[in-house]
């Protein structure tokens, strides 16, 4: 009874740390309409990371996307929420596209929420792991979908796995693997799973 209680504590006092670093998600559970079938037709310049710096790089990919002249690399040099070893939290990349003007909220849904807001035509920031059998984080933007696969403007190199002649996207990945992919739920961050940053394009200034 003492170490459940113990852990049970430890998870309470981890959501509370998380909440701080990185906020909590809101729910989103209603339905709504969207297109079988979706691409963002604007074009857009897709950047490669070398590091750890895939927070920085989706956030100017949707800069540029609103006419934002930006690069990864250099935002990401004074970029907010780091951690010891140069990931950024969600909280941070919130921070910076307030900073520039924009409104954001940070989701936990499921493919249909996601699709939804992805057909406002904005790119959706997710927060997913770069491989389903590994535990590494990773951001990057939706940028599309159909009812096999979602696209994505993939910032590391070694994931690219197609090539759009726009270069709106160049990583398309079946849903039922992208559900493993968005599926980062651990011990100590329970809440995190299925979750992504929008930003609502009427609200920028």
């Amino acid at each position: 009874m003492f170490i459940v209680s113990q852990v049970i504590l430890w998870i309470i006092i981890s959501t509370i740390i998380n909440a701080y670093l990185m906020t909590l998600p809101i729910p989103v559970l209603q339905r709504r309409d969207f297109p079988a079938n979706y691409l963002i037709q604007q074009n857009n310049r897709i950047d490669f990371q070398k590091n750890n710096e895939c927070a920085a790089f989706s956030t100017a990919y949707l800069l540029r996307h609103f006419g934002m002249e930006d690069d990864g690399e250099g935002l990401y040099t004074h970029f907010p929420s780091k951690t010891r070893v140069g990931t950024v939290y969600p909280k941070g990349i919130r921070t910076v596209l307030r900073k520039k003007g924009f409104k954001t909220k940070y989701h936990k849904g499921n493919v249909s929420t996601l699709k939804y807001e992805v057909s406002k035509g904005t790119p959706v920031i997710v927060f997913i792991k770069t491989q389903k059998d590994r535990n590494y984080l990773h951001f990057v933007p939706v940028v599309g979908y159909d009812k096999e696969y979602i696209y994505l403007s993939e910032s590391i190199k070694k994931l690219v796995n197609c090539d759009d002649v726009h270069n709106r996207y160049n990583r398309k990945v079946p849903i039922n693997e992208f559900k493993k992919l968005w599926n980062v739920k651990r011990i100590h961050m329970l809440l995190y799973s299925n979750t992504y940053i929008a930003v609502d394009a009427t609200q920028s200034s």
